[in-house]
């Protein structure tokens, strides 16, 4: 099932480069996020090694990395402002993988 999903998600990223790297390689992102995920060593078969995108196409996941400072929660106010703020940040990022899954529908689960 997962199979499908990173094929997505690659598929998406490879049709769509230049949104993607906008997105991910913008001062804005980078300077709080790091994309992470399990990695392939090679691109996979079907993308050219030499595309834009392609050390993103070797990930069978994505997801995005932020370091919180020590003592962040310990003012209410200014910790919902900071996730606001990193909200607004990664709504792009999230608002693509969500586009690259559109129709995707997970399968049943034998209870």
């Amino acid at each position: 099932m997962f199979k499908d999903v990173t094929y997505r998600i690659r598929e998406y990223i490879h049709g769509h480069e230049e949104e993607f790297l906008g997105i991910v390689e913008s001062p804005e992102f980078t300077a709080h996020f790091r994309i992470m995920g399990t990695s392939l060593k090679n691109v996979p078969k079907g993308y050219p090694s030499d595309c834009p995108a392609a050390e993103y196409l070797k990930y069978k996941s994505w997801f995005v990395e932020y370091h919180l400072k020590d003592g962040v929660f310990d003012d209410l106010e200014r910790s919902v402002k900071i996730a606001g703020e990193m909200y607004l940040l990664i709504k792009p990022f999230n608002d693509f993988l969500n586009r690259a899954l559109d129709g995707f529908v997970m399968p049943d689960r034998p209870i």
